[in-house]
């Protein structure tokens, strides 16, 4: 296109602005403008040198999503044939979130095709629609304008391909069964096979996934009955294929099931006039389905390092068995080249090598024998061959100085005593950095220490089962006394035969009146139970706890000034630990309940709180933290007091 079909001369000067012809005429025309553009270009320098100095904010911020103002087909449309479906909205959108956020149910066994013409989406269908069948399309909150990014939420659609249009639901929630905490993105399924095998080899008939709160919802459910099942899809198969990949399931046979309430509302305009309307009730109730894996034996060497020359670490993914065997194949060790030490879950073991010509080596190949499943779920021998390496740190260049004293390697014991505050209910752990070949436990002394009067205190040192490298005393101990801990040099050696250095540490157990105290007092108990304290962080780790037969109260002593969680956990074997479900045998995960308030305890305070057990499922795990509480007060106040002043100015 030239610039005269455009209505431009060759200075970009409208040509219908140009009344006159020649030189004479141009020059005065083009003087005009220039005069025009000065006295344009003052006043907007004028004016902005006036004003208060800022960006532009361009207009009123859009803050409303996007509307849909056609589809195809409509909505709760039925008889559709076509293979794709068509979206057009009021203004552009951005359609990256949709191929991953987008729920088709029925499920289809390729992702739909995600395209963009203009201000319409189409989705389009790499399969043939079933007949007949209702189907639903959940997109979340991936459908966004391309501005300023303002989502649709919880935009859904629905459609038939036959003559009748099917508006059963199910819906739920999805809660881990140990910590009870809502999980996001699990794929929530129904199945008509009521055999739980379609669960492991079918794709289900309807699907859906849980938001943040763990809620899901299947909408456009034909008339039958179903199981429900849930599960973190790790590799979208849309079926229970993975040992790792956690599950749960309904108890019960599922029929949804609706009817139309109606209600009756009065208004009176002159002659009473009566308004109908209701509502549709869906059944079954929310569901509350326990996420929980499998204890499935899936056994494999998950990773294996040597980060010393004198150690070999190999992890494995569950509990070794008896059968599990390691090999030095080269160099060819001499005999007793090792100590081999377990961790106490005995998924992890260290090779500890004492022989130094071994040790010096570069490259140490292992084999290593252990018992897994096969492709066909049959117990066989696994061989892995493993090469290990490890290069010496360069050593710096520095001359021997004259008569320097040869150093003669030590280890060094280490020990969980507190200087200032020992608790009252630690025992002492003593540590070496490696296996022991020898420890004289009777050059450990205790003593306690009263101004300066030693008295030694008979004590028994016990040997850690789960390890050649630790030791335990315990003891009672007296609130804010002093005591002297020793060992004497050369009372342990290691499987080199250094000695250990001396260790000499004083210490002060805590004061009584800095512990706090919780009285639990538990009804409604219909079982044996666990009672445990938890700390009040992300892992919930368990500090204490108690094992319950019936109704009563329980105490948790010495406890620090600090928050608290406790949890219930029903044990009905008795076995003192939370068991998980198993699939097969439809057993569910043991159930968990947790005290609702997070407890803050002060020193030198006994608190007594009351729990009756309410076996009902929640929604969500809501702690109550009086903290937390008065603090959200606190800055809503601040607020308002900062809205009210800002108010008041203008």
């Amino acid at each position: 296109m030239t610039m005269e079909q455009i209505g431009l001369n060759k200075d970009n000067i409208p040509q219908q602005i140009i009344p006159g012809k020649g030189a004479k005429g141009f020059r005065r025309i083009k003087g005009a403008i220039l005069l025009l553009l000065g006295i344009s270009l003052f006043y907007l320098i004028f004016n902005t040198s006036c004003a208060n100095q800022g960006v532009p904010t361009g207009g009123v911020k859009d803050t409303i999503p996007p509307v849909v103002v056609k589809t195809v087909p409509s909505l709760r449309g039925t008889n559709y044939k076509g293979s794709d479906l068509r979206f057009t909205f009021d203004e552009f959108i951005i359609s990256d979130a949709i191929s991953e956020k987008l729920v088709v149910s029925p499920p289809m066994k390729k992702k739909p095709v995600i395209k963009m013409k203009g201000k319409t989406l189409i989705i389009e269908f790499p399969e043939d629609l079933r007949k007949e069948t209702t189907y639903s399309l959940d997109f979340k909150d991936a459908v966004a304008d391309n501005n300023e990014k303002n989502p649709i939420k919880d935009l859904r659609f629905s459609f038939s391909t036959g003559p009748a249009y099917d508006s059963l639901r199910v819906a739920g929630y999805v809660k881990d069964a140990l910590t009870q905490e809502p999980v996001e993105k699990v794929l929530v399924m129904l199945h008509r096979n009521l055999d739980y095998l379609a669960f492991v080899d079918s794709i289900p008939d309807y699907i859906g996934t849980t938001d943040k709160d763990g809620l899901f919802m299947i909408d456009n459910v034909a008339k039958g009955s179903y199981r429900l099942y849930a599960l973190t899809d790790a590799d979208n198969s849309l079926n229970y294929n993975q040992a790792t990949e956690k599950i749960a399931f309904d108890d019960s046979i599922i029929v949804p099931m609706s009817r139309y309430i109606v209600e009756n509302d009065t208004i009176v305009k002159g002659n009473d006039t009566i308004a109908v309307s209701g509502h549709t009730d869906y059944s079954p109730k929310p569901q509350f389905l326990m996420l929980f894996e499998e204890n499935k034996f899936n056994q494999y060497l998950d990773s294996y390092k040597r980060n010393q020359a004198n150690k070999c670490d190999f992890f494995f993914h569950q509990t070794l068995s008896d059968s599990f065997r390691i090999n030095l194949i080269r160099p060819v060790p001499p005999k007793d080249w090792s100590f081999i030490e377990s961790n106490l879950k005995r998924d992890s073991i260290t090779v500890w090598i004492t022989d130094t010509i071994v040790s010096n080596s570069d490259t140490l190949k292992f084999e290593l024998k252990y018992e897994m499943l096969d492709s066909l779920n049959q117990m066989v021998l696994k061989t892995d061959t493993l090469d290990l390496l490890y290069e010496k740190p360069k050593a710096s260049k520095q001359k021997k100085k004259k008569n320097e004293k040869v150093v003669i390697p030590t280890i060094a014991l280490s020990t969980n005593i507190q200087a200032s505050g020992h608790d009252l209910y630690q025992r002492i752990n003593i540590e070496a950095p490696e296996p022991l070949l020898s420890f004289d436990t009777s050059k450990i002394r205790l003593y306690s220490v009263e101004d300066t009067v030693k008295k030694q205190i008979p004590i028994v040192v016990e040997k850690d089962t789960n390890s050649i490298r630790k030791y335990y005393i315990e003891h009672h101990w007296e609130p804010d006394a002093n005591y002297l801990f020793q060992i004497d040099s050369a009372a342990a050696r290691n499987i080199y035969g250094y000695p250990s250095v001396k260790v000499d540490q004083k210490f002060k157990t805590q004061k009584e009146d800095y512990y706090g105290k919780i009285f639990l007092t538990v009804t409604n108990l219909k079982g044996p139970a666990i009672v445990q304290l938890l700390s009040n962080d992300k892992d919930e780790r368990v500090l204490q706890k108690i094992q319950v037969l019936e109704d009563g109260q329980i105490v948790f002593p010495f406890l620090k000034p600090e928050k608290y969680k406790i949890r219930v956990i029903m044990d009905p074997n008795q076995n003192g630990k939370w068991d998980t479900g198993f699939l097969a045998e439809h057993r569910q995960p043991e159930q968990v309940i947790y005290f609702p308030t997070i407890l803050k305890v002060r020193s030198n305070f006994e608190y007594k709180e009351s729990m009756q057990m309410d076996y009902t499922p929640t929604i969500k795990k809501e702690l109550f933290d009086e903290d937390l509480e008065k603090e959200k007060a606190r800055k809503k106040e601040q607020a308002k007091k900062s809205k009210s002043e800002e108010e008041s100015t203008d």
